[in-house]
């Protein structure tokens, strides 16, 4: 979801596990010259979508690897089974309280969350997305793990 701290979680994660690691959207960015908020805003959503998938299967193809993938990435263009077939997926839990508070506070612009008050917008797209979340059975729980046991975990799914 956004605002679960995919980038950051997946940059300490990188580090401690001593794997490289790429977030999808900046990756994408630096390749086009064109932030994923300024594609949906300019182009719509279908095509940064299309774009997005593109992408995935150009870096999935370097391992080992954490990449941090966008919130929606998991629900288009069979991405989500690509990801299977091809690593090991793990979503980010956190409620969606936090999810809120700290999407309320962030300066980056999220297209995809300006239609509406964000208490309503951010459970509505979870309910959206969801059942491709759940699919994901690797889970990692920022507010009852620490790091390090998260690493651990991430290592554990690896082997």
């Amino acid at each position: 979801m956004p605002g679960s701290g995919k980038s950051s979680l997946g940059k300490k994660l990188s580090s401690r596990l001593k794997i490289k690691f790429l977030d999808l959207d900046q990756w994408l960015a630096e390749r086009t010259g064109i932030p994923p908020a300024k594609w949906i805003d300019q182009h719509g959503e279908p095509a940064f979508r299309a774009a997005e998938a593109r992408a995935l299967r150009e870096i999935l193809l370097e391992e080992p690897i954490i990449v941090a993938c966008g919130g929606g990435t998991p629900c288009f263009h069979d991405n989500l089974s690509y990801m299977f077939e091809k690593g090991i997926v793990a979503r980010i839990d956190l409620p969606l309280t936090t999810l809120i508070q700290r999407l309320s506070t962030a300066s980056q612009q999220r297209p995809l969350l300006t239609n509406g008050p964000l208490e309503e917008r951010l459970p509505a797209l979870w309910e959206e997305r969801k059942s491709y979340f759940l699919q994901i059975e690797n889970v990692l729980s920022p507010l009852k793990q620490s790091e390090l046991e998260m690493a651990a975990l991430c290592r554990a799914w690896m082997t």
